[in-house]
């Protein structure tokens, strides 16, 4: 890790990974022998199926993944791509693939606003992928993502419907008729 030592770094299940990498497991009541096993950065740590939250993993190694190193994998342009029409058929709403910033704000004002990036979007929803947990992911929240043709930014409230390490899906819950007709316009013009 670039702030010292990566052997410091010491986590438990629930937490998220800071680094992708090889991590030594700990069992604490030593069912089993230390092992090492790869965790993405982002991933949750799991709990033991035997010792539960009795485990430990310590950062060995820090390996980039493929998916997270910016010449392999980062943006080539900020624009509009088709989906492979894999489960359009069974979708109420066509997902197009696309890459926004977005921004996740609370419902109340004590929370913490969150960035991210979308990966794919359609009247219904988005994907995105976001770095950092954040406060109360069961309730609704605001998603901010930019219009078209610096059209102003569409505001929706949404629900979290999955959360896999930084992957991110939500439901969008009330959407006004003209942010509903600028995503239409986003999710058309990726099509054109």
């Amino acid at each position: 890790m670039a702030n010292g030592d990566p052997q410091s770094v010491v986590c438990q299940p629930g937490q998220l990974a800071p680094a992708s990498g090889i991590y030594l497991v700990k069992h604490l009541n030593q069912h089993r022998a230390v092992h090492e096993v790869l965790v993405i950065r982002g991933e949750e740590f799991p709990l033991c199926r035997t010792c539960r939250g009795s485990v430990r993993f310590r950062l060995e190694r820090e390996v980039d993944h493929v998916h997270h190193d910016w010449d392999l994998a980062g943006p080539m342009e900020s624009s509009l791509a088709e989906q492979l029409p894999d489960f359009d058929s069974v979708r109420a709403f066509r997902r197009v693939e696309v890459d926004l910033p977005i921004t996740l704000e609370p419902r109340h004002k004590q929370g913490t606003i969150v960035q991210g990036h979308t990966t794919n979007l359609s009247e219904g929803g988005l994907g995105a992928v976001i770095s950092e947990r954040f406060a109360d992911e069961k309730r609704n929240l605001t998603i901010r993502l930019p219009g078209l043709h610096s059209r102003k930014d569409i505001q929706v409230s949404a629900r979290l419907r999955y959360r896999k390490g930084m992957r991110h899906g939500f439901e969008f819950m009330r959407v006004s008729a003209a942010d509903r007709e600028a995503i239409r316009e986003l999710c058309a013009h990726s099509l054109s």
